[in-house]
């Protein structure tokens, strides 16, 4: 009785990217021919005589060929350092520096109130107190609500810019007061570029950040926010002992004004906003 023994054949195509180019490396020869490749995950292959350098294109991790070491049979996977968030890391943090202004302006006003109080002449009167302090709101409301229009036409550049205007005219006139109407007013051209730029900024980072950091370069905005109350908050310590050190907080509060105007002369723009206007180069 005689048994017949088939033996079957099986031809694997390799994409000729994968093709071995030494015959001395030992290559696991079982690559899937129809992998969708679309990103570069570059990897090395190890062998006991040279490093020879391999980078399928592929969309996951788990659909990477597996090369073994000749050796030893090891999978050897390596991975370059991703750093794709670092170019976009200046503008973002240029942007995020009116975040910090308007936690800044939220908290300079808890501490020396009563200093302020006491030397504007209207000690004691919870009203007005209370109306140095909301004014900022109030003129938050109005420079949101124009935001939009103003992007629009200048972009987001110079729009942030121009919102830098109150933010340093505002905060120098509110140092020098020495009126309850001056020192309101200063407040409300405060709140002015505040409210703009609070509209504006995630809005930037979300178009100028790498799709896959958006969400963590978005963060900046209320970390920023959160370090204005802090150092606000800290500066505020020392106006126990100093009646007229309110007056130095707010001259302080201008200098990050300047740091924001002069920021964003060297930040990118918008990339939308540049199809938007027909800037397709």
């Amino acid at each position: 009785m005689s048994a017949t023994v088939t033996t079957t054949t099986t031809t694997t195509t390799l994409h000729r990217r994968h093709s071995p180019l030494f015959p001395n490396i030992l290559t696991f020869a079982t690559l899937n021919p129809i992998l969708n490749y679309k990103t570069h995950r570059p990897f090395c292959l190890l062998s006991s005589k040279r490093l020879v350098d391999f980078k399928p294109c592929c969309s996951k991790k788990t659909e990477l060929p597996e090369l073994l070491d000749s050796e030893n049979g090891n999978v050897v996977l390596e991975e370059e350092d991703d750093i794709g968030w670092l170019p976009a890391f200046p503008h973002v943090l240029v942007a995020s520096v009116s975040n910090f202004l308007f936690g800044f302006h939220i908290g300079v006003m808890n501490g020396p109130i009563i200093s302020i109080a006491k030397e504007l002449g209207f000690e004691g009167n919870s009203i007005l107190e209370g109306l140095v302090v909301s004014i900022f709101i109030a003129g938050a409301f109005l420079g949101s609500a124009g935001a939009g229009y103003l992007v629009d036409r200048l972009g987001f550049r110079r729009t942030l810019q121009v919102d830098a205007i109150p933010l340093i005219l505002g905060a120098v006139l509110s140092a020098q007061a020495h009126s309850l109407d001056q020192l309101s007013l200063g407040r409300f051209f405060v709140g002015l570029g505040i409210g703009a730029n609070a509209v504006l900024v995630p809005i930037y980072i979300s178009e100028v950040a790498p799709t896959k950091y958006r969400g963590s370069l978005g963060s900046l905005c209320q970390i920023g926010t959160c370090t204005g109350i802090i150092a606000s908050l800290f500066l505020g310590i020392f106006s126990e002992s100093d009646p007229h050190w309110w007056r130095t907080m707010l001259y302080i509060a201008s200098v990050p004004g300047f740091v924001l105007a002069l920021g964003m002369q060297f930040a990118v723009e918008s990339p939308r906003w540049l199809c938007k206007v027909g800037f397709w180069s």
